[in-house]
């Protein structure tokens, strides 16, 4: 029985075959197998990693093994590669008298026979194998096995390699649309860049970010928010230090793989890359509509680093961005207009009496400053602030002389004045974003007691900002002079406030406002 003949062989082989761990794991395996069972000097494989890579020895087996672990790795080349392309074209095996120079491995003039290899119908290297003429025509056979296993595992490596693309894929949407809703919910354009800065990093692997907003009356890029890059916020960026800026404002990105190309052209950018180790970047401008709005700046500090799903994931990211910042735009254009008429409303009050002049502004200051003392957020501040602007509107309909009027009002001049909140409510009523704070204009004068107008609500009842606003309303207004008598110094105002804690005011709150007022001094 000839060694090739032995059923181990054959079990052997067929073990290494059925369930290679790699593609290096099957080759050495299988020459190793091929040497020990045959009498052959020297069992290689030599391959290519893709129809257009070089053919190198990818496994050898068989002595010397100093020259064998010399001979990995070694690109084919001359009439070795001639050799190799000439049986992939034949698709058949070859036997040679002797292997030619630049096959890539250790030969002695020996007899050998070159397989092809197939890997999904493209050709992917040879199997070789000296040995002696009776075992030569075994080789064509462990060849076509060897196809199978190599397909098998290209199509596994596959198969796992869109699992894990689809499963990247999946996260980075589903990352990318929480940025969406976290920057494309606020209205706010410092909030937006600071949320796009702290969560790019989720989405694209990154050393560095930066947002720079653009200045078009300088022609220069603010940045508005920075991790990873040592620039603060507000430094200016001129052209000096973007030599692409045009490129960019185009509408263009700009990907530098090698940032050492920039230095000649921008010799700031040669310290700033030396110190944190900068040697790749990706801009990305930020437009809406062909506008201009800045800029995206993702660094890494490895060469060439960012890939061709980065920058598409950059790209998406930049669009969702201007979208923001066109929408915070448009927010802050409608929110000067709508205080440039709620200051056009206060003129207006005010120049009904030169007594209560700069009383609603003041209030709102006050307000403010109780509120924060409160600890109200943001939008309950601007809420306060907003409600302490228009707590007078009302008095659009109030008689000038009933202002102006020196002497104690009469009962029905009273009951004018004491339109006033409900007034106010309706003149604002049509206004929808404003709802949250007519509540509040209507009830400024409702006493913690109940015996306040226009409703008689009573503690609880009364709406905690108006309860606040009730306060420093009253403060200022008796701090104020008026034509029937003349304003209170800030130590009566205070005896006041504390004579009316749990009747007029609201005792918790009273207390409070009163402790702002002494830390004021």
């Amino acid at each position: 029985m000839q060694p090739h003949e032995s059923p181990g062989f054959f079990l052997a082989l067929a073990s290494v075959l059925r369930s290679p761990s790699s593609l290096e794991v099957l080759c050495n395996e299988v020459t190793g197998t091929i040497a020990s069972a045959l009498p052959a000097q020297r069992g290689s494989i030599i391959l290519r990693a893709d129809p257009g890579a070089p053919f190198c020895v990818t496994a050898v087996s068989g002595p010397p093994r100093s020259e064998v672990i010399r001979s990995l790795n070694v690109s084919c080349s001359g009439a070795g590669l001639s050799c190799i392309e000439e049986v992939l074209k034949s698709g058949e095996t070859r036997i040679v008298e002797s292997l030619p120079e630049g096959i890539g491995i250790p030969h002695e003039g020996r007899a050998a026979a070159l397989s092809p290899l197939f890997c999904k119908g493209q050709g992917m290297g040879v199997l070789i194998v000296e040995a002696a003429p009776e075992s030569l025509l075994l080789v064509d056979g462990i060849a076509r096995y060897i196809s199978l296993a190599l397909e098998n595992i290209v199509l596994s490596r596959e198969g796992l390699e869109a699992q894990v693309e689809r499963v990247h894929e999946t996260e980075t949407f589903q990352l990318m649309n929480e940025i969406s809703r976290e920057i494309l919910s606020n209205l706010k354009t410092e909030e937006i860049v600071e949320t796009v800065i702290q969560m790019t990093r989720r989405v694209i692997p990154c050393d560095g970010a930066t947002v720079a907003l653009f200045d078009s009356s300088r022609s220069v890029l603010v940045v508005s928010a920075s991790w990873g890059t040592g620039i603060d916020r507000g430094t200016e960026l001129s052209r000096g230090d973007i030599p692409f800026l045009a490129t960019l404002e185009s509408g263009r990105p700009v990907y530098q793989n090698d940032i050492t190309r920039d230095f000649r052209e921008c010799p700031r950018q040669m310290e700033w890359a030396a110190e944190k180790s900068v040697f790749s970047y990706f801009t990305m401008p930020l437009q809406v509509k062909g506008e201009f709005w800045g800029i995206l700046i993702l660094s890494s500090m490895r060469p060439a680093w960012f890939t061709r799903d980065h920058i598409s994931t950059a790209e998406k990211l930049a669009t969702h961005v201007g979208i923001a910042l066109e929408n915070a735009r448009l927010l802050e254009h409608v929110q000067e207009l709508f205080m440039g008429t709620v200051s056009s409303l206060v003129a207006t009050i005010d120049a009904k009496s030169q007594w209560t002049k700069g009383h609603s502004l003041r209030v709102a200051d006050y307000a403010v400053e109780f509120g924060r003392k409160l600890g109200l957020g943001r939008a309950a501040t601007e809420r306060l602030r907003l409600a302490a602007i228009l707590h007078d509107i009302g008095k659009i309909g109030t008689f000038e002389k009933i202002l102006d009027k020196p002497g104690a009002l009469t009962p029905e001049e009273m009951e004018i004045v004491r339109q006033h909140p409900s007034l106010g409510a309706a003149i604002l009523s049509p206004l929808k974003t404003l709802n949250d704070i007519i509540p509040v204009i209507r009830h400024h004068h409702e006493r913690f007691d109940g015996a306040g107008y226009p409703g008689g609500l009573s503690g609880e009842d009364i709406p905690h900002e108006a309860r606040l606003l009730t306060l420093v309303d009253s403060y200022d207004a008796m701090r104020s002079d008026r034509p029937y008598r003349r304003g209170l110094t800030p130590a009566e105002a205070i005896v006041q406030i504390q004579k009316g804690a749990g009747s007029q005011f609201d005792p918790t709150l009273a207390s409070l406002f009163l402790e702002l007022i002494g830390n004021r001094g």
